[in-house]
């Protein structure tokens, strides 16, 4: 495959010991890349840290249970 920027093997990238690592000569990868659609769907959930204690976290938990299933 001949890119008009090589210049390394005289425009010739299947040639090139840059290809070895999947790159042409600027640099570009050769395959893969970021794809609509890919990945894992986000919940919209955030992590988050808080210092509380072993009963403040019983009673978020059972306060998170309510509002994530509030027909129970």
């Amino acid at each position: 495959m001949k890119k008009p920027y090589c210049t390394q093997n005289n425009g010739d990238c299947s040639t090139c010991s840059l290809v070895n690592y999947n790159r042409d000569c600027q640099n570009v990868p050769l395959w893969g890349g970021i794809r609509e659609g890919a990945g894992r769907p986000s919940t919209g959930r955030k992590r988050q840290s808080f210092y509380i204690t072993d009963e403040e976290n019983e009673q978020l938990r059972k306060y998170l249970e309510e509002l994530r299933n509030p027909a129970k």
